[in-house]
């Protein structure tokens, strides 16, 4: 299991359940970045408050596991 907080294992287990237990980094982070890449952004292509939250996921699982 990889390292995160339980505010983003929360997120992860809300909108993306399949990945929680991935071992690997990036079984999380690609699944992370399209789903933000289709409900992040507003229409003047902006982070909405989603975008924003799932950003925030995305950072804490890369700097929590990759050095």
């Amino acid at each position: 299991m990889l390292n995160m907080t339980d505010k983003s294992r929360r997120f992860l287990e809300k909108r993306l359940p399949d990945v929680v237990m991935a071992e690997k980094v990036n079984d999380i982070l690609d699944p992370l970045y399209m789903l933000i890449e289709v409900e992040g952004f507003d229409e003047n292509d902006d982070y909405n408050a989603f975008g924003d939250e799932a950003q925030e996921v995305y950072d804490d699982v890369y700097y929590s596991n990759v050095r």
